[in-house]
């Protein structure tokens, strides 16, 4: 099973050193930085599957640092350290999905541990309900999953492959958004390497031969990062 890696940042280099080593003694997949100088970088190239985050580093309000690191994966869970917790901002964060605190320094690890795996089970749980749904509108293209059905106009139609449904339905979950490779490939292909990748843009290339009698619609790759299904006719809507 693929390690859940963690980007882990504090002004503390010695507390986070330590809390680095300790949460890979727990066999998490940890970076560690001191500033914030890089953050929307090393998100927005869906390395990570959750953020650990000093309070006191952020200088806007938690909303808007957690929007701002949202803007290329929209379910990207946040947990806040803190050597103070004000009500004001348990009121705050209690407002933003897959936010949540620690106990104020100093915390118990254990505690850090449990919320993690919570967080990161409330995320796969709302992952699992957004990708429930049967049917989708792509342009002129109307897409039923559990038929694995894709039609043009409601009258030509092609079946797809199990591969080549599932990755429809996932790109059209993320429409006009950037679909982060890696969950694809890890939900779909079950790894996150050179040759899945390779395999995968094999598919990718099918569904856009697929959807080219649309001109409204393309499948566009977003470099390190993954790809985006745009659909110009829902943007316009």
């Amino acid at each position: 099973m693929r390690s859940i890696k963690i980007l882990l940042i504090d002004a503390d280099v010695d507390f986070g050193m330590v809390l680095k080593n300790y949460l890979l003694l727990n066999g998490y997949n940890v970076t560690f930085t001191s500033t914030l100088s890089d953050v929307s970088l090393l998100v927005n190239s869906s390395k990570f599957d959750l953020s650990i985050i000093d309070s006191k580093l952020i200088t806007t309000t938690r909303a808007e640092f957690v929007n701002s690191v949202r803007k290329h994966s929209k379910d990207f869970p946040v947990i806040f350290l803190s050597e103070e917790i004000l009500l004001e901002d348990v009121f705050e964060i209690n407002k933003i999905p897959l936010v949540d605190y620690c106990f104020k320094k100093p915390f118990s690890t254990e505690v850090l541990i449990e919320k993690i795996k919570s967080i990161l089970k409330t995320k796969e749980k709302e992952h699992n309900k957004m990708f429930s749904a049967v049917e989708y509108t792509i342009g002129d293209f109307t897409f039923n999953y559990r038929t694995r059905q894709l039609s043009f106009k409601g009258e030509e139609q092609r079946r797809l492959t199990p591969k080549e449904s599932k990755l429809l339905k996932y790109l059209s979950e993320y429409k006009n958004a950037i679909m982060p490779k890696a969950i694809a490939l890890t939900k779909i292909w079950r790894d996150d390497n050179y040759f899945t990748s390779r395999s995968m843009d094999v598919y990718i290339t099918k569904l856009r031969k697929y959807l080219m009698y649309d001109e409204n619609i393309a499948i566009v790759n977003v470099r390190g990062e993954g790809y985006k299904l745009l659909d110009n006719t829902a943007q316009s809507a």
